[in-house]
């Protein structure tokens, strides 16, 4: 037998890195490669390029020399500029010292449950969430504690759910808002009432913000770290990917108070040592030049989902919520497929269009699909199309 087709014995792997489930999304995207025609509203990617200013500022520093390491907290220079930036956006009064630069939001989030869980320390997740939240939790210890949310409000958290919720081991409640998959984005009173029973329970809390530019509608993005009595217990993880268009260059950041930054920046020292050089510059680049393409990716954003929407509602027997952010909508199908799963792979199958089964992204997800919409507008019609065309066949 050929070396490399050898099958690695289980013993050799850690039980929880073999109970981890493959990502639906990436299978998903997997199903459709080599096939033709197909139109994929599967993986939360914007289309649209880096800025080229971007680009070769990020070059011009790379040939000037700015490949070598990079301090582990971040490039002192990004650490000053997204100091001014976010304290701006939050009206935070910020340091460096609060601020740490990541490999992407992944590595923040990474970074924050390996910094904060023991063994069966409890995080608790409003679901529907982002499926890989479960990866990072069990991965650094810890158990993940669905709180159940519902299509007719909106899937947005309630604090009573979460209250519910609540156990001795409770140690962290971690909040996306918009939310991936059904751009939900919670109001200034629920985030109020979540911060009364974070102070109550003694709960750290983790916000998950990487889509805090993509809100629609006048819709106003809040933060729990700006809440009474929450910044000491807040860590905010965010992400140049989405606002930017910079997925590929693998940059994120977290803030929040000195001491749990200082502690997270050991644990991302050990991992990664640092986040990229060249994506750093590119990210001072972005902060500095790249306002303008975030106004313009959200306008284009805001057509599409007005057009997912109007064509999701126009389906009998489809209950959809108008997404607030991010670029994602969460169908439920319940009355027409039991198995989305099915649905979802037969749709790829006779139509060429990719969607998301819901489960992986909780038990509310359960009757759903996700839908990205990061094509254009042309492609992003001819899916709803193929889409309305697949159901009426199915009814």
């Amino acid at each position: 037998m050929e070396l490399w087709l050898m099958a690695t014995p289980d013993k050799w792997v850690a039980r929880a890195v073999r109970e981890l489930m493959p990502s639906k999304i990436r299978e998903m995207s997997l199903r459709a490669s080599g096939l033709e025609g197909v139109i994929s509203l599967g993986i939360g990617e914007p289309d649209f390029p880096t800025s080229e200013e971007v680009c070769r500022r990020a070059l011009e520093d790379a040939l000037g020399g700015a490949t070598h390491y990079a301090p582990s907290q971040g490039d002192p220079q990004l650490l000053r500029e997204l100091r001014t930036y976010l304290g701006g956006r939050y009206r935070l009064a910020l340091q460096e010292e609060n601020l740490l630069i990541t490999s992407g939001g992944m590595g923040a989030l990474t970074g924050f449950f390996r910094t904060v869980l023991d063994p069966g320390d409890e995080v608790l997740v409003p679901e529907p969430h982002f499926p890989e939240y479960r990866a990072h939790i069990e991965l650094a210890g810890g158990k993940m504690v669905h709180v159940p949310t519902r299509l007719e409000e909106n899937y947005v958290p309630q604090a009573e759910q979460v209250q519910r919720a609540l156990t001795p081991r409770s140690k962290v409640l971690l909040l996306n808002s918009p939310n991936n998959p059904t751009g939900s984005v919670i109001p200034g009173h629920v985030m109020d009432q979540l911060a009364f029973v974070a102070r109550e329970a003694d709960l750290l809390v983790v916000c998950d913000e990487v889509y805090d530019r993509l809100v629609f509608d006048g819709c106003v993005h809040e933060s729990m770290a700006t809440r009474p009595g929450m910044w000491e217990r807040t860590v905010v993880i965010g992400s140049f990917s989405k606002a930017f268009a910079m997925t590929g260059w693998r940059l994120g950041y977290a803030f929040g108070p000195v001491e749990l930054i200082r502690q997270m920046t050991k644990v991302v020292t050990y991992y990664t040592s640092c986040a990229s050089s060249v994506s750093q510059r590119a990210g001072l680049a972005a902060l500095r030049q790249a306002e303008g393409q975030v106004g313009a990716m959200l306008a284009e954003f805001q057509r599409r989902r007005d057009l997912v929407y109007e064509a999701l509602s126009s389906i009998p027997g489809v209950r959809v919520c108008k997404p607030q952010g991010a670029f994602y909508i969460f169908p439920n199908l319940e009355s027409i497929t039991q198995d989305t799963e099915e649905f979802a792979i037969r749709l790829l199958e006779q139509e060429r269009v990719v969607v998301v089964p819901g489960a992986p992204f909780g038990p509310s997800g359960r009757g759903c699909v996700r839908m990205a919409f990061t094509v254009g507008m042309e492609e992003l019609g001819e899916a709803m199309r193929r889409f309305q065309r697949f159901v009426r066949r199915l009814c």
